[in-house]
Order: C-alpha cells, then sequence, then structure tokens
C-alpha cells in the first residue's frame, strides 16, 4: 500500500510532476473517458503543471490514483461505466469485465460453500490468496473459510454498495513492492466516492424473463458540508434481496442426466456380478452390493420401489420384482438426494451495508479523516445433507428381504425436515480508518493513518452424528426406507446434528508516510519525485472448526505482526518536449519494499524484500512504450508454519528400494517453521498509441509473463519413498539386518511436513481499443473492445512430476485461450443506449484428476464450447418541469439478450459451464432519484 509511491513515470494528480492528458477526448479536454477510467485522470504526455501537490490524490484515500497510461498495465473500471454496467454486486461486475479474471464461478453459484456469498477473485490463474483485495488501498480483514481464515485473505467486495464505489483500479501483475504481500497475481483497489454533492436514492429490480431468481436493491447515499465547506460528510446505505434460483426452474440437471445416458451409460446400468451403487432418483432405487441376482437365478441385479408402496410387508415383493430392471431417473423432491430439484442453482441472500466517509480541514495545512464501513449478508440454503442418500443395508437386517447386502439410493422429501434450511451462512464486516494529512513546505506532504478491520464467518451445517447412526437405524429396522419414502415419513434429522464453523478476523494496520518532489534544479530531466513510508501491521484470528467426531472444538488462535519499509522514485531521464529525434521523454521508476514477519502464534519469524522498477519511452507525445518488472511474495499461512506432528494413524505404502514390499508407517506431517515464503517475477512489455489523426482513438498492448516459484505443498507418502535422493532425512530407516539383501533397513517413519518446492508459469498478452467519436447533434459514440490471449499456463503438481501446461482447463485454475469484452454506447441529451458483449473461448476439461476419465467420457469429448453473452440498456433522464419527477434517470436492461445457455460441462456439479449465469436472461429496472 501506498499514498503517494508513484508507478513508472510517476504520474498523478498528487505530485509536483504531473503528466495531463493533452489527447482529443480526454478529461484534460473536457472529454470522458466512458468504459474504462471514467472521470479518472488519464494520462499521455508530459507536461508539468506547476509546482503546488493537488490534493485530489490524497481524498482519504491510502492508495494512488493510478491511470491507463501508467508504466504499468492497470485498468481502471469508473464511476460512469459502473453505473450502467447492470451489475449488482462488485464480483459480478468484476467477472464481466476483468478479461484477466480467471475465477470459474461466482459465490453465488456456490450457495452452499464455506464462504456463502462472499466474493472471491483470481487473477491470471493465481489463485484468490495470490491476488490483493484492497478497499481506499487499505488491507481489510479477510473471510474466512472452512474456518481459516488465510485460504483467502480477501475481504468481501460484496458488501459494498456499487453506488458507493468512485472507480476500481486493477493490476494484473506481480507488485509487492508497491502493495506488499499477496499481490503475485495482481491487485483489485476499490476506491469509494468522495467530493460528491447532494442526495442520490437508487431502486432496481431484476428478474429472469420466467419470473425466478429476482434481485431487489435500495441504496441511499448523502453528503453534507459544514463551516463553508472545510468540513464534508459522505453515508451510503444500501439492503439488497437475492432470491434463489432452483434446479428444477432450469434444465441442466435433466440435460447432464441424459449425456450420461448416452455416453456412459454404464454409470446408472453396472453390470451384473460387479460391485456399485444405485443412481439416485424421484423414488427409491436399489441394487444388489456385488450384482447378484435380487429376485432369484435369471433375475434383475436391481430394481425401483414403485409410488405409493408402503413396504415389502404390507405390499410383498411383486411390485419390485414388476420393475426389476429398471431405475427410476427422474428429479427428485426433497433435499436428502444427490439429484434433488430442490438444490440452488444460485443461492438466495439478504445483505445491508453502510458507509460513511468524512474529513475536516483543522488548519490550512492540516486536514484529517475518517473512513468506515459496516456490511452484514446471510444465506439459508437447502443442502443435500452429507451421507443421507445411499445406505448399504445388510443381509442380516430384519428390514433386507433379499438375503443380501443391497445398496438403496433414496429421497426424503422436505415435509419431513424438521429444519427449514440445513445450512446458514453468515458473513459480517466492520472497518474504520482514521488519519491526518499535513502539508510541508516545499510541496513535501506528511500522512498518517491507523486502520481496524474486522470480519466475521459462521457457518453452520447438519453432519452425521448420535446413536444409533443412520446407518444402524436402517439396519435395525428403526428408519424403513424400503418403501415410497416421497409420500410416507421418513425422519432422518433425528440422525444429525448441527456443526458450526466460526472465523473471526481482525487487522490493525499504522502507517507513516511521506512523499514530495525535488524541484527542477535538482536534476537535468525535471522534477523528481520521492515517496517512503513505514507500517506496522498485526493479524488475529479465533478459528472454530467442529467435525463429525468433535462438534465443539476447542478455537485456535493465531497472531501475526508484520512491519515494513518502503522506498519510490520517479526520475524523469529526459525533460519532456525537449527536442531529440524520436525521444520526447523517458522516465524510470524504481520502487523497493522490505517486509518483517513475526507469526507469534508458532514462533517463526523471517522476512523478504522485493523490487519494482519500469521505464516510459514516449518517442512522439502520441506512443508511450512502457515495460516493467515486479516481485511478489505470499507469506507462509499459519497451518505451514506450525511444528509438525506425528498422525494417530499408519499408512500402508510400497517401498522400492526394498522390492516394493508393503509397509506400515508412520508419518510426520503439518506445517515447518523453516519454510520460506512463496515468490513470485513479472514482466510486462507493452504500449500505447492514441494518434492524433484519430482524435479519442486510444490502442494499447500489454506482453505479461509471470514466474512464481518456492510453491508451499506437502508431498505424499508414496511419492516421497519413490523418488528417496531427492528427498534427503525424510525417510528414517531402521538399520539393515546382517546379510540383508537389499543392503537397506525397513522404513520407519516418512516425513511429509510442508516444504518449499514445485513451480507456475504463465504469459499472453492483453489488448484492448477504444473509440469516441463526438458528432454534435447526432451524439456521442463510443466502442471499446478488450482481449486476454494466453499462451501458456503451465504448473508442476510434484517434484517428480514434469511441467503440465493447464492453459485452457478453468477446473485447475488455467485461464482461457481467449477471452473478449466489447461494448457500443451513443449518448445524446437525455437519453443513453449500450450494448455489451462477453466471450468466453472453449475450454478443456481436465485430463488428470479425480473424476477427469469420467468427465470427458460423459461429456463425449474433452472440450467445452465456446460461449457468448450480450446485454442491452436503455437509459433515460427526465426532463420534467414538475419537482417530483426532476432529476429523475430511469434505466432499463436486459442482459443475455438471446436468452443463450451455458454449454454442458459434465464437471460441474449441476452440468453447465459456470462461466455462464444459469438465470439465462434477465430483466432489470432501475431509477435514481437526485436532489
Amino acid at each position: 500500500m501506498m499514498l503517494f509511491g508513484m508507478t513508472a513515470g510517476g504520474t498523478t494528480a498528487a505530485l509536483a510532476q504531473r503528466v495531463e492528458a493533452r489527447l482529443p477526448g480526454s478529461p484534460a479536454e473536457g472529454g470522458s473517458n466512458a468504459g474504462s477510467g471514467d472521470d479518472v485522470l488519464v494520462l499521455a504526455a508530459f507536461e508539468v503543471s506547476g509546482d503546488q501537490v493537488e490534493r485530489t490524490a490524497y481524498e482519504g484515500n491510502m492508495d494512488l490514483m493510478r491511470t491507463e497510461y501508467d508504466v504499468q498495465p492497470y485498468s481502471i473500471i469508473g464511476r460512469e461505466y459502473i453505473s450502467r454496467s447492470g451489475a449488482t454486486t462488485v464480483e459480478d461486475l468484476l467477472r464481466q469485465q476483468l478479461t484477466m479474471s480467471t475465477a470459474f464461478s461466482s459465490g453465488a453459484q456456490s450457495a452452499t460453500g464455506y464462504g456463502g456469498s462472499a466474493s472471491s477473485f483470481s487473477l491470471r490463474g493465481l489463485s484468490s490468496a495470490e491476488t490483493l483485495v484492497l478497499i481506499n488501498g487499505r488491507r481489510v480483514a479477510g473471510v474466512g473459510r472452512s474456518a481459516s481464515t488465510e485460504a483467502s485473505d480477501q475481504p468481501d467486495l460484496n458488501g459494498i454498495p456499487l453506488a458507493a464505489i468512485e472507480r476500481i483500479e486493477v493490476l494484473p501483475a506481480s507488485a509487492s513492492a508497491i502493495y506488499g504481500a499477496s499481490a503475485l497475481g495482481g491487485v483489485i483497489n476499490v476506491v469509494l466516492r468522495r467530493g460528491y454533492s447532494g442526495h442520490e436514492f437508487n431502486t432496481r429490480y431484476e428478474t429472469t424473463d420466467d419470473g425466478h431468481a429476482s434481485i431487489e436493491t435500495f441504496n441511499w447515499t448523502s453528503s453534507f458540508q459544514f463551516e463553508g465547506g472545510r468540513s464534508e460528510l459522505l453515508i451510503s446505505a444500501q439492503y439488497q434481496d437475492t432470491r434463489a434460483l432452483y434446479v428444477h426452474q432450469r434444465d441442466f440437471r435433466q440435460k447432464g442426466r441424459q449425456r450420461i445416458l448416452e455416453n456412459d451409460p454404464a454409470a446408472f446400468y453396472t453390470d451384473a456380478g460387479t460391485t456399485g451403487n444405485p443412481p439416485w432418483g424421484a423414488l427409491v432405487n436399489i441394487r444388489s452390493r456385488d450384482g447378484s441376482p435380487l429376485f432369484g437365478p435369471g433375475s434383475s441385479h436391481f430394481t425401483h420401489i414403485p409410488l405409493g408402496y408402503r413396504g415389502w410387508q404390507i405390499d410383498g415383493l411383486q411390485p419390485l420384482i414388476d420393475n426389476q430392471g429398471t431405475y427410476n431417473l427422474d428429479l427428485a423432491r426433497g433435499m436428502a438426494s444427490g439429484f434433488s430439484a430442490d438444490e440452488e442453482l444460485i443461492g438466495a441472500s439478504r445483505s445491508k451495508s453502510f458507509s460513511l466517509n468524512g474529513s475536516r480541514e483543522m488548519t490550512e495545512r492540516l486536514r484529517v479523516f475518517l473512513d468506515g464501513g459496516y456490511s452484514h449478508s446471510e444465506q439459508n440454503p437447502y443442502d443435500t445433507w452429507y451421507g443421507a442418500r445411499v445406505v448399504t443395508l445388510a443381509a442380516d437386517s430384519p428390514n433386507n428381504p433379499f438375503g443380501q447386502d443391497v445398496a438403496v439410493a433414496y429421497p426424503v422429501r422436505n415435509a419431513d425436515r424438521r429444519n427449514s434450511s440445513e445450512v446458514n451462512t453468515t458473513i459480517r464486516g466492520e472497518r474504520v480508518a482514521l488519519g491526518f494529512e499535513y502539508e510541508l513546505p516545499r510541496d513535501w506532504r506528511l500522512v498518517g493513518n491507523y486502520s481496524w478491520s474486522h470480519s466475521v464467518n459462521h457457518h453452520m451445517y447438519l453432519t452425521r452424528h448420535g446413536s444409533p447412526t443412520r446407518e444402524e437405524a436402517i439396519h435395525d429396522g428403526i428408519l424403513d426406507v424400503l418403501r415410497d419414502t416421497t409420500s410416507f415419513p421418513t425422519l432422518i434429522d433425528d440422525y444429525a446434528a448441527p456443526l458450526h464453523r466460526l472465523t473471526n478476523s481482525w487487522s490493525g494496520d499504522s502507517t507513516l508516510r511521506l512523499a514530495g518532489t525535488l524541484g527542477e534544479g535538482w536534476w537535468y530531466g525535471g522534477a523528481i519525485t520521492l515517496a517512503s513510508g513505514v507500517e506496522h501491521r498485526e493479524l488475529r484470528s479465533s478459528n472454530v472448526a467442529g467435525s463429525s467426531s468433535d462438534l465443539h472444538p476447542p478455537p485456535t488462535y493465531r497472531r501475526q505482526q508484520t512491519d515494513s519499509f518502503y522506498a519510490e522514485t520517479s526520475v524523469p531521464l529526459v525533460h519532456a518536449g525537449r527536442s531529440i529525434r524520436a525521444l520526447y521523454a523517458l522516465d524510470a521508476q524504481v520502487a523497493v519494499r522490505h517486509e518483517r514477519y513475526n507469526v507469534e502464534s508458532v514462533g517463526s519469524e523471517y522476512d523478504t524484500t522485493v523490487p519494482t522498477f519500469g521505464f516510459r519511452w514516449l518517442p512522439v507525445q502520441e506512443l508511450i512504450l512502457r515495460t516493467s518488472y515486479g516481485r511478489g511474495f505470499r507469506a507462509p499461512t499459519y497451518a505451514q508454519l506450525t511444528v509438525p506432528t506425528f498422525s494417530t494413524s499408519l499408512s500402508t505404502v510400497n517401498d522400492p528400494r526394498r522390492g516394493g514390499e508393503a509397509v506400515e508407517v508412520r508419518r510426520l506431517t503439518g506445517g515447518n517453521p523453516d519454510i520460506v515464503p512463496e515468490t513470485s517475477r513479472n514482466l510486462n512489455i507493452g504500449l500505447v498509441w492514441s494518434p492524433r489523426a484519430v482524435p479519442g482513438l486510444r490502442l494499447s498492448a500489454d506482453w505479461f509473463k509471470i514466474e512464481k516459484r518456492n510453491n508451499i505443498t506437502s508431498p505424499g507418502t508414496q511419492t516421497i519413498l519413490d523418488e528417496e535422493a531427492l528427498f534427503p532425512h525424510r525417510v528414517i530407516r531402521a538399520a539393515p539386518d546382517p546379510g540383508d539383501p537389499y543392503g537397506v533397513g525397513q522404513v520407519l517413519e516418512v516425513h511429509t511436513y510442508s516444504m518449499n518446492m514445485l513451480m507456475l508459469e504463465t504469459s499472453g498478452i492483453d489488448l484492448g481499443a477504444r473509440y469516441r467519436l463526438q458528432t454534435g447533434s447526432a451524439g456521442d459514440f463510443e466502442t471499446a473492445i478488450n482481449a486476454t490471449l494466453s499462451d501458456y499456463y503451465r504448473t508442476q503438481t510434484s517434484v517428480t512430476s514434469g511441467v503440465i501446461n493447464r492453459l485452457g482447463v478453468p477446473s485447475y485454475s488455467g485461464p482461457l485461450e481467449k477471452r473478449i469484452n466489447g461494448s457500443l454506447s451513443w449518448n445524446r441529451r437525455q437519453w443513453n443506449i449500450g450494448w455489451a458483449t462477453q466471450y468466453y473461448g472453449s475450454y478443456r476439461l481436465s485430463p488428470t484428476g479425480r473424476g477427469s476419465t469420467t468427465s470427458i467420457r460423459r461429456q463425449g469429448g474433452p472440450r467445452v464450447a465456446s460461449q457468448i453473452y450480450h446485454d442491452l440498456f436503455v437509459r433515460y433522464r427526465l426532463a420534467a418541469r414538475r419537482r417530483a419527477l426532476s432529476n429523475v434517470e430511469l434505466t432499463l436492461g436486459v442482459k443475455n439478450v438471446f436468452d443463450k445457455a451455458p454449454p454442458v460441462d459434465m464437471s460441474r456439479s449441476y452440468y453447465y459451464s459456470t462461466f455462464g449465469d444459469p438465470r439465462l436472461r434477465r430483466l432489470y429496472a432501475n431509477v435514481k432519484k437526485t436532489f
């Protein structure tokens, strides 16, 4: 995090050396930059605007105002574009707009996940833990997942109203020298609105064209100024209610099952004489466990129970004999089924949020500020209770008429569930920052800041628990599943208990920063910008991770302190505009950051230092050539640093040095206090061209390459034995017996605790084009297109494996080969009409990993088809004279105009590609009233 540190070119409005936009259509000429950085300073050519450090870079934000003309390839999404995007949350917006985003699904598409409706972002194929998310340039306590804050340190951006955001700055590059730890894949910085004057009320309603999954949003934003403008206050509040979309409201599941029947019928109709389970259906399906005939020689080994069947003691076995050789494969109603119509494709959620920003000029040189926010979201979806869907009924069960073990797949109707919802996820976040800015002589500025934040994630779900267990109750005949469980009560909640996973995370951050310029008299090329700062950050967490064997374990406490120092300079090597052939301007940036970590809860200390540097060259005023190199790092987590412990159970492995003999060994597992941070290095080379001959045109191309090393992992027991020479001191053997033919003793222990190994590398190019045409009476036209074309994404899965190219394999974080967005808008007087398109290239199912072969077989091939979606909006600003209708803006929009369904993806749980939205075509209306 930096307040005044500059990206290459040293160009922000906060500094005396300021690079102004002088291109036609840029803000400096009164134009708009809609679609990328609306109302954000856009930089192109160098021009010194004066010696006064302007206040615009401060505005209470602890990070710089970034631009698309920087030495590093920033993408800026401005206020105007946010308001017309049709998005309902920040996650929705960035999934739609960022071609370098590689998140495969959203929080809304994972209704029962540990993260609830919280946002999650991944850039360049690196994980959410390696993509840094900031609010006003500050770190905020992350949302814990599965009772660990360290699975993703990202805060929940969905708790921030879109109406409260001024712009979003995205840097898809390693930049830890500027932003600190976790900035390996990139940085997303949400800058909240300031300087707004007036009051604004927004109400929005969105629904599918068949009336499902509605979203209602209400937002109020007000600004107040006191003491003649010396004090200002901005308040924003929002409530949002998102309704669920259920499986039975779409046909993805049915189409997926039909494809399985076409391409892999053995998945349901396994051969006689083989072991297997029956498939899920709307009625009870039965199969002999080992594939033997159910009703005597020559009979089938499977059947299903008909509707209304009361049990074999009452209705006999004839109805089951009549159905032999058939399964019921329809969608079940009720949640105790793996093929239920009542599961949620889009999770229902309710959220509320509040933010407050204020500042006051204490003297002509001193200003103090306050920034605070609160958010709360809750999900209550149904879930398919784990383990409550298929059971083995033993041959000796008093309720088993078949005389052999049978597997039973049964649904349970929701009317028999005592819990209206099996899952509850509540996420709450609070943040507050206090600080000051003091203007020193000669354009220097001192800024101090303390920020505090807290997040809570409480996830509750049902799990098997108690005595007798569900399996025991079925075996003993207490719970009867050999009847129509959709017509008669089957109370399985008696054999479950609520499991709670609770994560609390606190962050406290103190910073002191100093920045300014050395005037032109100090350096022949112009003013030099200098920036430096110190920071102390403390992270604390309390985690409770219940399990089916221990519903109420004691909490785990973690504490970590980080001290950092950074320094940065931006140096003009050639004064802008000097008469040098092919050298209109040239400047350089150098930054360095040192961070020292003290993980008090495990007694581990380590430090790291990383640089960033770059050059920006303007051979002519309208062309920028830029290159930058940066390093990134990710600190080890608490779990990765803990002292290893011996596993409570033995593992059976084969010893290749003793002829492959099977042996049971102890495993030393867990963390490793000696591991070091994961590291990355990033190279960017690009250009930005804004030709004077075509006013309003901007073209850009940026090639990138990211290499990541020292990845932390825990190798498998058998892997270590197979390559023992690569893992010194990790295999402990007994002394060989005299005359032992193998020459080595038997294995006693294998140490599988964490270590630094493996690698990742990715490369590609980002392309951008934007053109604005101002015609006067016919209005203004603007078109934009952005694309990310990835060359490769190579990862190493183990120290013994080669490098695997997983480009276009999103289930393994691999970016798509092609991702393209485009937009066209027209603006004239009160009217604004826009069209947007998102294209996702075809991708591959994973050829390796659990279930990969099965998914490809059921898909009918290794690829999922490309997909393209179109959105449309029409906005009208009323010019009515009546006071009640003045300053009213009405927006009508359609998402997925052509009602395009996502393609089939048999590797996903609901059989559709999660790059698409299962709601299909959606209609929305937004009314905004300003006062």
